[in-house]
């Protein structure tokens, strides 16, 4: 039996003991704990989160369990075969997944067009196939446009390669820096064609920012040029079209029949491919090879050799810095002139008075007049440019009762690539009109431009790389690349509008009513829409507004425009038409 003198009381914090009071025995005496009604309320709350604790583990322990039971049941449903698999798995791949390090739940899916990591758009799906694998094997966004541009050369010998000239803007996410290509001639010539500078440019992209050999990038196009590539439909009516003009396009896109090859005919150009290859091991500066120079010159006739291959040689690239305009929450890049960026950024001057923002579409009625106010702001841009008519290539100029049409061949070719590390090229190259000069070199397989004058001759609305980039660290980064006929820097400022004032996604901003500004005979630019229905509210309001607005199905003068987007974790790609458009990535 314990005594009074053998007790011992003493006062304990909650967090000393989980029980309310305890005897401990120690030696023959006791010791006994004691706690405060606060003490004792707080050992109670723990007592009951511990219970709560306990249940969610429990509750969370069967859905684990259920989930188990289920894949071991039902998991053959992603076995070929079974289920939905295989349209499940062209989903993931062409909808902008691919297996790869880093995990994504089974059930992430995306649009097609939206990737997590990578992404390409350009106007052929090989090419855009070809810069993807060139990003999984750890090239820059530099490596995969070089890549797909002279992808591009094979595919579309109208309206891309050697033979022609390049534009572009590259922002490089490790420095910060943007800068923009320029390749425009910096010598006429009295020829019927121009000097190449694409191979210049490439050359000098790859030497300032890419991290992949140099010849690496010309496996994949040589073996295509060599072994064959099937003609796809944008290249079957640029040679539809070249023939309604008499242009000899034979041998080399004709079948033995001498007639014209069309969509789903194979076709090769293994002269070509030899000067792919040649030019992968031997051109180590950013100049023309002189070797190829005076094989091309030997083709052409009628041509001082010694003149052309002098000029050739004397033909650069350069690196300079773009035109950089402050939008709301956005800065504009923008390749300098003769590049038509500051036709683009001179719209965009005009349309900040009109202080645009999500109101301005919120009615049909709003809608109408925000569009005819920026159509108007367009419209005076364009005749303010000195010399309008002169700017204009003589093969845009149309002869035929004033009025364009809104079937000429595309005039460009476009690469857009955000790789992995965030750096953004935004590129377009051209012969000008289709075809070029409609001059080919037979020993080499190369067709020339027609870019015969300076660069000083006037406004080269083909080219209108541009980059928006948010003034705020880690915000969105979007490259829109725009090519067609005069509309073309409209086409780029209609994208830039609707993202930073309409505050539309990549590819909303690609939607909707689409505006255009065609040039007829003496100058006069006709005004058209697409992507209105001719009974609907706001084309009635804009018709009633403006007369002269026609409506056209399609996309007008042959122009075309992407954008490449990377917002919140996530890259988008999308184009517009999207027939025209190749979206690829992981």
């Amino acid at each position: 039996m314990i005594s009074a003198s053998q007790v011992r009381y003493q006062r304990v914090q909650a967090e000393d003991r989980n029980e309310e009071e305890e005897e401990q025995e120690e030696e023959g005496k006791v010791t006994i704990n004691l706690y405060s009604a606060s003490t004792r309320s707080s050992l109670s709350r723990q007592k009951w989160e511990s219970c709560v604790r306990i249940a969610a583990s429990v509750v969370l322990l069967s859905i684990s369990l259920y989930f188990g039971l289920h894949v071991l049941r039902y998991g053959s449903l992603g076995a070929p075969g079974k289920g939905n698999s295989a349209k499940d798995g062209k989903a993931h791949r062409g909808e902008g997944h691919h297996h790869h390090s880093h995990k994504v739940a089974p059930d992430h899916h995306h649009e097609r067009g939206v990737y997590h990591h990578a992404a390409v758009i350009t106007d052929s799906e090989t090419c855009s196939s070809f810069a993807k694998e060139i990003l999984t094997e750890g090239g820059t966004a530099v490596d995969a446009g070089i890549v797909a541009m002279l992808c591009l050369g094979v595919v579309h010998p109208h309206s891309a390669g050697i033979g022609g000239i390049l534009s572009a803007v590259f922002y490089n996410k490790t420095l910060g820096t943007t800068k923009a290509l320029s390749t425009f001639p910096v010598e006429s010539l009295n020829l019927s064609y121009g000097i190449p500078s694409t191979l210049q440019g490439l050359r000098l992209l790859h030497r300032e920012f890419g991290s992949l050999s140099w010849a690496q990038l010309f496996q994949r196009p040589t073996e295509l040029a060599r072994n064959g590539f099937l003609v796809d439909n944008i290249l079957a009516g640029a040679l539809r079209e070249a023939a309604a003009h008499g242009t000899d396009l034979c041998p080399l896109l004709c079948n033995q029949g001498w007639k014209l090859k069309g969509a789903g005919a194979n076709a090769t150009n293994r002269k070509l491919a030899s000067v792919l290859e040649k030019v992968s091991a031997e051109m180590e500066e950013a100049s023309f090879p002189e070797s190829l120079a005076r094989r091309i010159a030997g083709d052409v006739p009628k041509i001082g050799r010694r003149d052309f291959v002098e000029t050739v040689l004397r033909q650069r690239a350069t690196l300079v810095e773009p035109l950089v305009t402050e939008l709301d929450r956005f800065f504009l890049y923008v390749a300098p002139p003769p590049a038509s960026g500051e036709v683009l950024t001179r719209i965009m001057k005009r349309a900040r008075p009109l202080s645009l923002s999500l109101v301005s579409v919120s009615s049909a009625e709003n809608a109408s007049a925000a569009y005819q106010d920026i159509l108007n702001a367009a419209q005076q841009v364009y005749q303010s440019l000195p010399g309008f008519l002169g700017t204009v290539p003589r093969s845009q100029r149309k002869q035929s009762k004033g009025k364009p049409s809104t079937k000429t061949a595309l005039a460009g070719s476009q690469v857009t690539v955000i790789d992995a590390s965030g750096n953004v090229l935004v590129m377009v190259g051209s012969l000008n009109s289709s075809f070029g000069a409609k001059v080919l070199s037979p020993s080499t397989g190369i067709f020339l431009s027609d870019f015969t004058e300076r660069t000083d001759s006037g406004v080269l609305y083909w080219a209108c790389p541009a980059l928006l980039r948010a003034t705020t660290a880690g915000g969105d980064l979007v490259a829109i690349a725009s090519t067609g006929g005069t509309s073309a820097p409209f086409a780029a400022a209609q994208v830039v509008l609707n993202k930073v004032y309409f505050e539309r996604s990549a590819r909303e901003a690609l939607s909707g009513p689409r505006f255009y500004l065609d040039v007829g005979v003496g100058g006069t630019l006709h005004k058209l829409v697409s992507g209105l229905r001719r009974d609907s509210e706001i084309y009635t309001l804009l018709s009633r507004g403006d007369p002269e607005l026609e409506l056209v199905n399609g996309t007008a003068g042959g122009v075309t425009a992407t954008v490449v987007e990377s917002h919140l974790g996530h890259i988008s790609a999308f184009g517009q038409p999207q027939t025209y458009s190749h979206a690829d990535g992981y």
